[in-house]
């Protein structure tokens, strides 16, 4: 198949782009800026046909769309943590109306999009299922992946073949940028964790590109899956990562009480302009992660995720090998 990879710079979209085309499927990218792509595919040994445009452009995007067999929506711009992401969300609702618009308009057979857990949190539910229902979020940025949820809700309600992959916590190795959890790890190596008490998921962004090549080559993909992957508490997490360096890591234990008052501290404090290493949705999602129902979604597209070390350990081996730790 002819398969346009939107995101393909990011960590899910060039793993996704490296799965798809090991299968033997033919690869095109929509990209900002045509230069990165190569610093991103080429560890891959990967090298797609380039559309240069932007996610919410409607005619770069019906260009890039126009002769494929599927599409996978993983371009976003992340915004909890980093300030109030309410900019960075009017863009993601655009890019899904746009992107998945187009593919449905130009008849794709198949559609994937990058969703995320944080759309189920807060939550009073103690675990997460694919019938839980969606949250009520802080800002704007939450706000937008709910309403990117709703309209991908709606096109399925519609009968259109559109999947939305719910992902939790993406680690492992080989990322053009160091972002997410990798910002935590070296966090945790370079400073020290604050640990409270509560949890929160990891999914090797391996097993995420491999379930993205099962759903584009299913005669009947579901329609919705769940791929937290493991949900570890913090402490956990913390335990995990000091078994994989060989060294104790420095925690601060902290209630979830605290971690709230640290976080609207360091929002109360910082200027408009400053990105944020936490904040009022950051800690929400650090306290409010439950565990996941995931065993129809995996059965469904026959995935059995790798260790949990394993994710851990191949993220710091990469991020030794650039030099970083």
């Amino acid at each position: 198949m002819k398969i346009l990879v939107t995101g393909a710079t990011g960590f899910v979209g060039s793993h996704a782009v490296a799965a798809l085309a090991a299968a033997g499927h033919e690869l095109r990218v929509l990209a900002r800026n045509p230069s990165r792509v190569p610093a991103a595919l080429d560890p891959f040994g990967v090298t797609p046909e380039i559309f240069e445009g932007d996610m919410t452009d409607p005619v770069a995007v019906a260009a890039a769309v126009a002769g494929c067999d599927a599409v996978v929506h993983a371009a976003a711009q992340i915004g909890v943590g980093g300030g109030d992401g309410g900019p960075a969300g009017e863009v993601n609702v655009e890019g899904v109306r746009t992107v998945i618009g187009a593919a449905i308009e130009a008849g794709v057979k198949r559609v994937v999009y990058t969703s995320s857990l944080t759309v189920h949190v807060p939550t009073d539910d103690p675990v997460i299922t694919l019938d839980s229902p969606l949250a009520n979020p802080l800002s704007p940025y939450g706000h937008s992946k709910v309403q990117c949820e709703e309209l991908v809700r709606g096109w399925q309600a519609d009968g259109h073949p559109v999947t939305a992959l719910v992902l939790g916590g993406v680690y492992g190795p080989q990322s053009l940028e160091l972002s997410n959890s990798f910002t935590a790890i070296l966090s945790a190596l370079e400073m020290m964790m604050v640990v409270p008490p509560s949890g929160t998921w990891v999914i090797d962004v391996r097993d995420v590109a491999e379930m993205i090549v099962r759903i584009v080559e299913a005669d009947d993909p579901p329609l919705r899956v769940l791929a937290g992957g493991y949900y570890v508490e913090w402490e956990e997490w913390v335990a995990t990562l000091e078994q994989v360096v060989g060294r104790d890591i420095p925690r601060l234990l902290m209630t979830g009480d605290e971690l709230m008052a640290m976080a609207l501290e360091i929002e109360a404090s910082a200027s408009s302009d400053d990105a944020l290493p936490l904040n009022e949705e950051a800690a929400t999602v650090m306290l409010s992660g439950v565990p996941t129902d995931e065993r129809s979604s995996r059965e469904a597209l026959g995935i059995e995720l790798r260790p949990l070390a394993e994710s851990f350990a191949d993220a710091v081996a990469y991020l030794q090998s650039i030099g970083r730790l």
